[in-house]
């Protein structure tokens, strides 16, 4: 017997759960990203960001909760209500006084929103230095874990089957938007390193010539991946990458052996800090005016033949 479908009014907001709900829902939802400039949204979540300088505390946290009112407002006229106990707040300062900025009231609905150590944005940790320390050892913690999980099977499968393994459950975790978190301390990156040479030796344990070929340096895959964004920003134009991209080289006053590159290249932001030096912008910028210098790959067609290339570069430069 077949249940005839039942039709039911929608008093507020979108269906959840429904074939159609994520897609009504982002148009339902836009109307607030064209009314907020500051809004970000993803899902059915959304991300302010402001700017503010040391002296412009109170004008800022006044405009934060200006923004916060509109947004209250307009969840009331359509009939969306917004959870304050679930709203975050963190500032990112590496300055020692932000913690006196708790004692300016941030209000959502009436209601104070207090500043958190960090806030998980797309299963990304935010900590309040950009250190994302935090996020790569719990990243570690689990990667750990399910290549223990492996371990217990890896009596039943050979070296690829291990690699396989590997790369699908273990390294796709640790390699989860990397060039957000990157920038964290060598030392807990080396934490990474460290879970991926424990698979490195569980491979080896079934063909000792194989494990270097199945699995590759992951800071090389993260210099690859980091490297395509800047051939997609810089080469293909794309409107998406649009804010990634860096202004051309200046020319130099006088002719040099490397000149006809000088065109090629980007200014690389200057750094006063190696935590700021880490980070994407200058890192990859250095990296791709090298590799401007070195060879021609910035100017091939495809996208696929430059990340071949990229990577055999970057094996060659690890190689010397």
């Amino acid at each position: 017997m077949v249940t005839p479908p039942l039709e039911m009014h929608i008093k507020a907001s979108v269906p959840q759960g429904s074939v159609l709900g994520p897609l009504l829902w982002n148009v339902y939802f836009n109307d607030i990203l064209q009314l907020i400039p500051e809004a970000r949204a993803y899902a059915d979540d959304c991300t302010l960001t402001f700017t503010c300088e040391r002296s412009d505390r109170h004008s800022t946290v006044i405009r934060i909760n200006q923004t916060l009112q509109s947004i209250a407002s307009w969840g009331k006229r359509w009939q969306v209500t917004f959870a304050p106990d679930k709203t975050q707040a963190v500032l990112i300062s590496r300055r020692q006084d932000a913690v006196n900025w708790d004692q300016h009231a941030i209000l959502l609905d009436g209601r104070k929103i207090h500043l958190q150590e960090s806030v998980n944005i797309l299963w990304v940790e935010f900590d309040s230095g950009l250190t994302y320390t935090s996020h790569v050892k719990k990243v570690a913690k689990d990667a750990a874990w399910k290549l223990s999980c492996i371990r217990r099977v890896a009596h039943l499968l050979d070296a690829q089957g291990v690699g396989t393994l590997y790369k699908s459950q273990v390294r796709s975790l640790m390699e989860y938007s990397p060039l957000a978190w990157s920038s964290c301390p060598p030392s807990y990156l080396r934490l990474l390193d460290r879970v991926q040479a424990r698979a490195q030796r569980l491979a080896r344990l079934k063909v000792p010539e194989a494990a270097a070929q199945i699995i590759q340096p992951l800071q090389q895959r993260r210099d690859v991946a980091g490297m395509c964004v800047m051939y997609k920003t810089h080469r293909m134009q794309l409107l998406q990458l649009a804010e990634l991209r860096l202004n051309p080289r200046a020319r130099p006053s006088h002719s040099t052996r490397a000149a006809h590159n000088i065109d090629h290249q980007v200014t690389v932001p200057f750094a006063r800090t190696e935590h700021y030096l880490r980070s994407f912008l200058p890192r990859y910028g250095r990296l791709w005016n090298t590799l401007v210098r070195q060879t021609d790959l910035h100017l091939t067609t495809s996208m696929h033949a430059f990340k071949s290339g990229v990577n055999g570069w970057l094996q060659a430069e690890l190689t010397q």
